[in-house]
C-alpha cells in the first residue's frame, strides 16, 4: 500500500461518498464495483482506510478504473433498472388497484350512506306524518269535544234563562197568591164578621119569637 502523505494519494484520494455522489450512484453500487475493483487488482493498493478519519478512500487510479466498470456494466445495471422498474411498475399497479379499491369502497360507503340516510330520512317523514295525523286526529277531537262544550254551554244557558224566567214566574204567583192568601184572610175575616152578625141577628130573632104575640104586635118595628 503506498503511502497515505504521497502527493498523489492526498491530491488523488476519494472517499465512498464523494464516489457515490460523483457518479450518481448508490452505495451498494460503488461497494459492489469497489470490491470487484480490488478483486481485479489486489496489489495495486488503490483502496486503503486512513488510520486517523477512519475513512475508506480510492486513489486516483482507482476511480478512473471504476468509472470504466460503470461504463462496462451498464448494460447490466440497466437490466436491474427495468427489473426495478417492472417492479415499481408493479407496484404501482397494485397501489393503483389499491386505489382503485378505495375509491370504489368509497363510493360503496357513500351510497350505503346515502341510503342509510334516505332510510332515516324517510322513517322521520313517516313518523313524523304519523305524528302529524295523529296531532290532527287530536285537533279534530278537540274540536268536536270544544263544539259539544259550547252546546251543553249553550243548552245551559237556555235552561238557566228558563229557569230564571220560571223563577221569575214563580216568584210573580208567589206574590200574586201572597195577594189572594191576604184577600182570601180579609174575605174570611168579613165572612166571620158576616157570621157573627147573622148569629146575633138569629139569636135576637129566636128571643124575639120566643115572645108573646102581642110583644111581638108592640116591638115589630124596633126588630127592623
Amino acid at each position: 500500500m503506498a503511502e497515505q502523505n504521497s502527493p498523489i494519494d492526498v491530491y488523488y484520494d476519494m472517499d465512498i461518498a464523494q464516489i457515490c455522489q460523483h457518479f450518481n450512484k448508490s452505495r451498494n453500487t460503488v461497494d459492489k464495483a469497489v470490491a470487484k475493483l480490488v478483486k481485479n487488482y489486489p496489489d495495486k493498493g488503490w483502496k486503503f482506510k486512513n488510520p486517523e478519519t477512519k475513512r475508506i478512500t480510492i486513489k486516483a487510479e482507482g476511480v478512473e478504473k471504476l468509472s470504466t466498470y460503470f461504463r462496462k456494466e451498464k448494460q447490466e445495471i440497466s437490466t436491474v433498472e427495468t427489473e426495478l422498474r417492472m417492479e415499481i411498475d408493479k407496484l404501482n399497479a397494485l397501489l393503483q388497484e389499491k386505489d382503485k379499491t378505495i375509491a370504489n369502497l368509497e363510493i360503496l360507503y357513500n351510497e350505503r350512506l346515502k341510503l342509510e340516510l334516505d332510510k332515516s330520512q324517510q322513517t322521520f317523514l313517516l313518523e313524523q306524518k304519523t305524528k302529524d295525523e295523529k296531532i290532527t286526529e287530536l285537533d279534530t277531537k278537540i274540536n268536536e269535544q270544544t263544539h259539544q262544550l259550547d252546546e251543553q254551554n249553550s243548552k245551559i244557558t237556555e235552561q238557566s234563562d228558563q229557569i230564571l224566567k220560571q223563577s221569575e214566574e214563580i216568584s210573580s204567583l208567589k206574590t200574586e197568591n201572597q195577594m189572594l192568601q191576604d184577600e182570601k184572610q180579609e174575605v174570611n175575616t168579613q165572612k166571620e164578621d158576616l157570621e157573627s152578625q147573622l148569629s146575633e141577628y138569629r139569636k135576637k130573632e129566636e128571643e124575639y119569637n120566643s115572645k108573646s104575640f102581642f110583644y111581638r104586635l108592640t116591638h115589630k118595628f124596633s126588630l127592623s
